[in-house]
């Protein structure tokens, strides 16, 4: 029962609103319930002779109610009367009258200014200016404040709309307005000003929001007026003697205006140029390779065009500068270069070409047309194996290279042979150009070998030498192997190769190009070992004789580690005349590769390994640096060791040496 007197008050507050507008005799409204008198007393049971006491109860039959306002509520009997106190049902029937009112739909802005014209009047002295603004007013409820101008201006009149008043506040003179909708509002005003090194000055602070057009008349047809910040400004002669000028101000700026005598301006001129060119001639093969930088200066007028005239047997490679659209060389031999705008100041192009060396008589360069006056340098250098020699120059000054310009002497590596200067219109250089034949250099060199044999009782030897190669071009590093040795195996960079063999016996192996590094090439290891057999057996004693590999490329350093049968006597400990050959006999090795300069090894009789366990760690190590794992033959080393040493091999040495032994025990 209690959700349906919920819903009754709703509805009873309804009925009473709809009664009160029957009696004010409004016009029916949708969605409104009209009674009389006579029906609201009859579905109330509302007595007016209580007066509306206290303890009047007013008795409602449901059926009535829901007929007339069109409500349901399930579980309710048609007969069903609700009794409510007077009192009550003026609670109710207030809560539903405020229930039935609509909140203030609030605007974004309680005003806009829809524009605002400042027209104003400018001499020596003072300015004097009349805003008006058009305003549109959104909330309708209290005052609005309206800044228009700062305090800081004299208003001198207003005209002001209804329910506008004018008043003074802080920084700002500000409107106070009442009411709603459109309104109009004109300020006069006067500013002070001021004037500094024969320019007028006039400025304050917009506060009035939003932006606004600007017409000014100054006195006087010769000023130069400037508005700042102005999106558009107009300027036009007045009859009068004045000057009418027009602007528009974004909402931020502030009014801020100049004026001072204008300049006449200047008839316009045809532009001047000035050139300077720099040209660097590059003699090579049967060419003259030249780039040439044109350093414009052009005055007074833009340009679109450049000019240049191109010797006649000249062929223009690339044209480039800054907003290059086109070039052209016509039949005649004239360069057009289009830019893609017009250009003054400094300009500059940059033109390279080449022409036959045969016709450098008058060594020609680039020459820019329509110039007022053009000087210029030459620097002459050599990209092949050619002398040259200057000739009498005509219109031309010979300089010392210290003298060129500095962009020019850092166009090149190469020594400046010649260098000119020119300012002239006609000059002639002529180059006399002699061509000499070349000669081979090398190619490739071997830094350091090293060998390390073991000879056996029986006469045979097993012998591996490292060889430390630098190459450029050769692809093959041709050998003469001693006489019956048969190779084991061949290793290049660390990785396996297969040797060959040409007409005339000698061993090819194939190369690879060094790397570069700073400013040489890094060798790489060659590796070889092979086995040599007697056609019969030893004397158990004797004199041994050895031959190393040969060469066709210089190789500088040799060192040969040799171990002989421990049980054998060799003179050659005690007496060197006990040793013949083209290596000598030491006790230490200078190096023992082309990295280790200065390195020396000492020599001890009863470490044996030690030097072939130096070798292997430096060749593993080399190895590793180029990423390769190679495939090693270990030496079965043991014995006595001697070791034998040359500087600088040339191609065609031949490497061989002799040694006295005794007490070999033969079969071993």
């Amino acid at each position: 029962m209690r959700r349906t007197m919920k819903m009754l008050i709703v509805v009873l507050c309804v009925a009473a609103l709809t009664s009160v507008a029957a009696a004010q005799a409004k016009p029916i409204v949708k969605g409104e319930v009209t009674l009389t008198w006579d029906q609201f007393v009859k579905i109330t049971g509302y007595d007016p002779a209580a007066r509306g006491g206290p303890t009047t109860m007013l008795s409602i039959p449901w059926k009535d109610v829901q007929d007339l306002l069109g409500v349901k509520v399930e579980n309710v009997g048609q007969k069903t009367m609700v009794d409510l106190p007077w009192t009550e049902f003026k609670a109710l029937l207030a809560w539903s009258m405020k229930q039935k009112e609509k909140p203030e739909d609030k605007p974004p802005a309680e005003v806009i200014i829809t524009s605002s014209e400042y027209k104003g009047t400018l001499d020596d002295k003072k300015g004097d200016f009349e805003l008006k603004l058009a305003i549109d007013v959104l909330r309708e409820k209290g005052w609005k404040r309206i800044p228009v101008l700062p305090i800081t201006v004299a208003i001198t009149k207003t005209t002001l709309g209804q329910g506008m008043y004018l008043n003074a506040r802080g920084n700002v003179y500000e409107l106070l307005v009442t009411g709603k909708g459109p309104m109009q509002a004109t300020l006069n005003f006067s500013v002070a000003v001021t004037k500094a090194g024969g320019m007028h000055r006039l400025d304050f602070a917009r506060v009035a929001p939003g932006s606004s057009v600007v017409e000014l008349t100054v006195s006087g047809t010769d000023v130069d007026v400037k508005v700042a910040n102005a999106q558009a400004l107009t300027s036009a002669k007045q009859p009068n003697n004045t000057t009418l000028v027009g602007a528009a101000l974004p909402g931020n700026a502030p009014m801020a205006i100049t004026w001072q005598r204008a300049i006449p301006e200047a008839p316009p001129v045809p532009a001047k140029l000035y050139a300077e060119t720099q040209t660097l001639v590059a003699v090579a093969e049967g060419m003259l390779l030249c780039t040439e930088t044109i350093n414009y200066n052009i005055l007074h007028s833009g340009v679109r065009e450049l000019k240049l005239k191109v010797p006649a047997t000249a062929s223009v490679m690339t044209v480039s500068g800054r907003n290059v659209q086109d070039w052209r060389v016509s039949a005649a031999g004239e360069l057009s270069v289009v830019l893609l705008g017009e250009v003054t100041g400094p300009y500059a192009l940059m033109v390279s070409y080449e022409q036959p060396a045969t016709d450098a008589a008058g060594t020609p360069v680039v020459r820019a047309t329509g110039v007022v006056r053009e000087r210029g340098y030459i620097a002459v250098v050599a990209l092949a194996n050619v002398e040259i020699t200057a000739g009498a120059a005509t219109g031309a000054t010979v300089i010392d290279v210290r003298r060129l310009p500095a962009q020019l002497v850092g166009m090149t590596n190469q020594p400046i042979l010649l260098a000119y200067r020119y300012v002239v219109d006609r000059f002639s250089i002529p180059l006399n150009i002699k061509k000499h034949g070349e000669l081979d250099v090398l190619v490739t060199i071997v830094d350091a070998a090293s060998f390390t044999a073991m000879q056996l009782g029986d006469g045979r030897r097993i012998t591996r030498a490292i060889y430390k190669v630098r190459n450029n071009r050769n692809q093959f590093l041709r050998m003469q192997m001693p006489a019956g040795a048969e190779i084991w195996s061949v290793s290049v960079n660390g990785k396996p190769a297969s040797p060959a063999k040409d007409a005339a016996g000698s061993v090819l192996i194939p190369l690879v190009r060094s790397r570069a590094r700073a400013s040489e090439l890094a060798s790489f290891p060659v590796e070889l070992v092979y086995v040599e057999t007697p056609t019969k057996a030893p004397e158990s004693r004797g004199t041994l004789h050895v031959d190393l590999p040969g060469l066709t490329v210089p190789l500088m350093h040799v060192m040969v580690t040799y171990y002989l049968p421990a049980e054998g006597y060799y003179p050659l400990q005690y007496n060197a005349a006990a040793y013949k050959g083209r290596l000598r006999s030491v006790k230490r090795f200078a190096m023992l590769a082309a990295g280790d300069r200065g390195r020396v090894v000492r020599y001890n009789a009863n470490a044996a390994p030690q030097l072939q366990q130096q070798v292997d760690r430096r060749y593993q190590q080399e190895v590793r640096a180029v990423g390769a794992k190679p495939i090693r033959v270990q030496l079965p080393i043991n014995g006595k060791q001697f070791l034998f040493e040359r500087i600088l091999v040339l191609p065609g040495d031949k490497l061989w040496f002799e040694m006295d032994y005794s007490s070999w025990k033969i079969g071993d």
